[in-house]
């Protein structure tokens, strides 16, 4: 059985773990002397969509929830964009993230393009709901 060996630290004190993938998502965790079954249970990260972002004067100004890369731009300045549709894809700890426009409106700025390396908080691109 192939585990492989972490250590946490809860409250200054270390203890010594071993885990095994059993399945997507299911684990096998050895602690003390004893097994237990965990289940990781994923975050959807579409709720991260409506976070950052402001409107000031008919624009809309959405910057990056997360620090990573854009891997995809899937619409250009002066498209039509309508609520909900993805703008861009950026990943991150092999996760991918797609940022969606909170409104609609023409895309009228574009920040960030594909390969870029973003920063949490970094404008990623402009929507002029007017």
């Amino acid at each position: 059985m192939l585990m492989d060996e972490f250590k946490i630290k809860v409250k200054d004190k270390e203890h010594y773990v071993k885990l095994k993938k059993v399945a997507d998502g299911e684990y096998q965790v050895l602690y003390d002397g004893s097994v237990y079954e965990v289940s990781i249970v994923k975050r959807p990260q579409e709720n991260l969509r409506d976070i950052h972002y402001r409107k000031e004067n008919n624009k809309i100004y959405i910057d990056s929830m997360i620090g990573g890369i854009v891997l995809k731009v899937t619409k250009k300045v002066g498209d039509k964009v309508s609520e909900g549709d993805t703008i861009m894809t950026l990943i991150a700890m092999k996760t991918e993230t797609d940022i969606k426009a909170p409104e609609s409106g023409i895309l009228s700025n574009i920040s960030a393009y594909e390969g870029t390396v973003v920063e949490k908080g970094e404008l990623l691109f402009i929507i002029d709901t007017e």
